[in-house]
């Protein structure tokens, strides 16, 4: 017997999943920046020069196959010119050192239920927002879960356990240095081994009940928080880690589940794209640092001295640079004692704003994002990414002709937020990083 569905609510439903496709990729910088959102119009700027790629697009058909999409990397510029004689012979052509990447599509979820009475109540003015506030958070957290993942490293590991100590237990070490701007009370994560990309026991779906950041704690509820869920003690040692929920996979696996990420792309060893960085070194990202790793504070000598190494790559600016809000406060407050010291601040066209550097061939801004690895930031050329998607941005499913659905014979029904998206890298030694910086108090 099939479920009948409210018609009333057809137009609104529509309205609401159309505005979802055009301010999805509002609330993060990241994201935001690769969709080509513009905080002017509210919306996606469809004739943008930085866009998501999507099958429909015209540009985009013919390099689609399945869930799968080819993009080209170019390595190194044209070799083989050079000088001759009136009468001498010149250079026999060079090959471009190119090579065409096969990546695939990954599958970011949010789902959510509602009741026929709350639907039904919310038919007059007195509580008009319930499915509209259900659709609205569900396009947020979709569009955070996203921004966190493309600053990862592919295997959807946000924030690694620092010890043993407790196991089992609710109370799990991170160490004082963790993500506390990700790790907040109320969010739900899973506990998995990092070699095996496994949960331990008792590590499915937890939701975090406090955090105690002096001690380097996180302390997780012990009630299972839905069906798919584990409660009680915890299991966790070392080499585990805190994960965006059945995201989890091996570091030889990274990219496949969730999608690629930031981390991938600027790191200086592994595979990526199946190109190995330590055998071709423009793949690698650009060390800012030059591979000092004693924590120090964010400088403007700093900045300059990866600059200039970042130039190497044919660069001479960058869109923004992006990083923890920590370190980019320490070295804005660094310039507060400079007596002629006057901040200039520059706002990216998604709406993000930043204290900016001008060390470079054009000002750019500094952004804090609190989902930045801390202690880190990571000058951004967004030519050197692209964002695929198999449609313009997430849609509900509605593959058996609605967009709620039941699974059994109840009055409550379900929603699911899907977004079939990857982050495509074309060029790794743009992306410029500096690591084990210092942060303000």
């Amino acid at each position: 017997m099939a479920d009948n569905t409210l018609s009333t609510w057809d137009a609104f439903l529509f309205e609401m999943k159309g505005k979802v496709h055009e301010v999805f990729p509002s609330e993060a910088p990241f994201l935001a920046e690769l969709s080509g959102f513009s905080s002017t119009k509210g919306m996606v700027d469809h004739a943008s020069s930085v866009q998501r790629i999507s099958r429909d697009m015209d540009g985009g058909r013919d390099i689609f196959s399945g869930r799968q999409v080819r993009h080209t990397i170019i390595l190194a510029g044209l070799q083989g010119g050079g000088w001759t004689t009136e009468a001498g012979t010149w250079n026999v052509p060079h090959v471009l050192s190119s090579d065409e990447v096969v990546i695939k599509l990954c599958r970011a979820l949010v789902p959510f239920s509602v009741s026929v009475d709350v639907e039904r109540d919310s038919f007059d003015n007195s509580n008009a927002t319930a499915v509209a506030t259900l659709i609205q958070q569900a396009r947020s957290a979709l569009c955070r879960q996203e921004n966190l993942t493309f600053l990862g490293i592919g295997t959807g590991n946000v924030q690694a356990v620092t010890a043993a100590t407790g196991s089992p237990g609710l109370v799990v070490p991170v160490g004082t240095g963790a993500n506390f701007d990700v790790l907040l009370p109320g969010t739900v994560w899973d506990i998995a081994t990092v070699s095996t990309g496994v949960t331990t026991t008792g590590g499915d779906r937890r939701k975090i009940a406090s955090v105690q950041e002096s001690a380097g704690t996180v302390t997780f509820d012990t009630a299972a928080q839905a069906s798919d869920g584990d409660s009680g003690a915890i299991t966790f040692a070392a080499t585990d880690a805190i994960y965006i929920p059945g995201s989890e996979s091996t570091p030889a696996l990274a990219g496949t589940v969730a999608a690629q990420g930031l981390g991938q792309a600027a790191a200086i060893t592994g595979t990526f794209e199946t190109i190995d960085k330590a055998a071709v070194a423009q793949w690698q990202g650009t060390d800012g640092r030059a591979g000092d790793t004693a924590t120090t504070a964010l400088s403007a000598v700093m900045l300059d001295g990866g600059v200039r190494r970042g130039r190497r790559s044919g660069l001479g600016k960058w869109d923004f640079g992006l990083g923890d809000p920590a370190a980019i406060d320490l070295y804005k407050q660094s310039l507060y004692s400079l007596a002629r010291y006057d901040p200039q601040v520059t706002t990216l066209k998604s709406g993000f704003s930043g204290i900016a550097y001008d060390g470079g061939d054009a000002p750019f801004p500094l952004i804090k994002e609190p989902m930045h690895p801390k202690g880190g930031l990571k000058l951004i050329d967004l030519a050197s990414f692209q964002l695929y998607g198999d449609q313009a941005g997430p849609s509900f499913l509605e593959d058996d002709g609605s967009m709620f659905r039941r699974f059994n014979r109840s009055l409550p029904k379900e929603a699911e937020l899907l977004d079939r998206v990857q982050l495509g890298v074309t060029k790794c030694n743009t992306i410029v990083f500096f690591n084990n910086l210092a942060v303000a108090a």
